[in-house]
């Protein structure tokens, strides 16, 4: 049963590699629609719930096949000349075998600048991506990575452009400050069963000091992954992978985390930069071990929900001090918990009636506390009615908090400090909403097929204070 209501929640989630899948057929010319991974013909690793199993330190090119890749001469070969006018000139990393990965030369070059507008219908504070580059087909980018700088943000993006898969880290004026390509390969031998093979990226996830980057190779008996790890001022030469090689259905990180949902469902992979140790955790059929779906790193710390064999659902907390993850939150029977996030400060979850087959969760409350990693250190506080949700979509940051509420169609916000309450809707030519990618206290930023939104709180009117 436990993994029945796992399936049904990640049926509903958006995780990043099924975008990647849609948009590598639209960018791939003539290429049929790349398979999905559902993680059920995954590798698991059934390590315990607890203390984990640590991965292997080989990098995923290891069990790849030895065909060679264009341009695969590295990174100190001449640079492809561009293929395309104004093209930047191309240099080859050497991340994955068989994935064809170039880094480019002038970033401004290989990518668009980013561009804001005010939204369809002049709803105040509410500015929207411009797509000023050729981009017909659906999802127009990834959900985005971003991280508070200065005045602004820098934003880690993926997104098709002149006809290819690409992905760039952003500064706060909208440049580029690195960029990267990843094409296919022709398919694998025999000729007479062709075996397509696809390179697709993950969205760069930017950090207040580094940039995680990986790339999956998919479609294939053996199909493989490498992640890499730079800080800002080397990202056109990052090289080496780190000790994790899992297909991904999903991941988040902070500077020195990495926390990656896969490769089977209901286990997730978290890798320690600081003791360049990886562990697995979650055990996705029997003996009593929770299922695992996603951690979000915040501090030294990751939080997810963990769904138990009895169908609740209970928040988790992975350390980085015992690299084990642990119980934290239980709601009293017959609620559960239906979302725990955290600024690192705050703790703040909802509990409410379990998950229903009409995948909703019911009536809610908005708990917070200060942050604590274990039982005995919480003091948690009821503040106010949560939301109806379905699969937890929700953010948190410098102080606020937001969710969505997929049945109203409404993203709520609150502030932690007094739970103080605002909602808002994206334009009907922005909708569809895919991923809350950011809040902190100025922002929330909406990742909808269209593009991208951002809503400025202030903007929202006087909301409601906490009853």
């Amino acid at each position: 049963m436990q993994h029945d209501l796992l399936a049904s929640l990640a049926a509903r989630a958006v995780p990043l590699f099924f975008s990647f899948s849609a948009l590598s057929a639209s960018c791939s010319r003539g290429a049929p629609e790349p398979p999905s991974l559902d993680g059920a013909g995954g590798h698991t690793a059934a390590g315990d719930a607890g203390q984990g199993s640590t991965h292997a330190s080989g990098t995923a090119g290891e069990a790849a096949t030895g065909a060679s890749v264009p341009g695969d001469a590295g990174p100190d070969a001449p640079p492809d000349a561009p293929e395309h006018p104004g093209d930047s000139t191309w240099r080859a990393t050497r991340w994955l075998d068989r994935c064809q990965i170039d880094v480019a030369d002038e970033p401004s070059k290989a990518l668009p600048s980013l561009r804001w507008e005010q939204c369809p219908g002049s709803a105040p504070g509410c500015t929207s991506l411009v797509v000023h580059w050729d981009a017909d087909a659906y999802p127009r980018t990834a959900s985005p990575s971003v991280v508070r700088w200065g005045d602004g943000y820098r934003v880690g993006l993926y997104l098709q452009y002149r006809g290819e898969r690409r992905t760039g880290v952003y500064d706060a004026d909208g440049t580029p400050l690195a960029a990267w390509r990843f094409r296919d390969l022709e398919p694998t031998v025999p000729e007479a069963n062709p075996r397509q093979e696809y390179c697709i990226p993950t969205v760069p996830n930017v950090g207040h000091e580094r940039v995680w980057l990986g790339a999956q190779r998919v479609g294939v008996e053996a199909p493989g992954s490498a992640y890499l790890v730079s800080g800002y001022d080397a990202l056109a030469t990052a090289s080496q992978p780190i000790p994790v090689d899992a297909l991904s259905q999903g991941l988040h990180t902070s500077d020195d985390t990495f926390a990656l949902s896969g490769p089977g469902p209901g286990t997730v992979n978290i890798y320690d930069r600081i003791s360049n140790q990886a562990k697995t955790f979650g055990r996705p059929s029997g003996n009593g071990a929770p299922s695992f779906d996603q951690m979000y790193p915040v501090g030294d710390h990751a939080l997810g929900l963990a769904v138990l064999e009895d169908a609740t659902s209970e928040g988790w907390i992975w350390s980085r001090q015992t690299h084990t993850i642990e119980p934290l939150l239980r709601a009293e029977s017959p609620r559960v918990i239906a979302d725990v996030k955290s600024d690192g400060q705050t703790l703040v979850w909802l509990e409410a009636e379990p998950y229903s087959d009409d995948g909703f969760y019911g009536a809610s409350s908005l708990w917070t506390s200060p942050f604590a990693a274990t039982k005995a250190d919480l003091a948690p506080k009821k503040r106010r009615p949560g939301p109806i949700i379905g699969y937890p979509i929700s953010a948190a940051g410098e102080g606020f908090y937001a969710v969505y509420a997929i049945g109203e169609k409404v993203i709520h916000v609150y502030r932690l400090s007094d739970a103080h309450h605002w909602s808002f809707k994206t334009p009907p030519e922005l909708f569809d909403i895919q991923d809350i990618a950011h809040v902190d206290s100025r922002e929330v930023w909406v990742w909808v097929r269209g593009g991208i939104v951002r809503q400025a709180i202030s903007e929202l009117g006087p909301g409601d204070p906490a009853p």
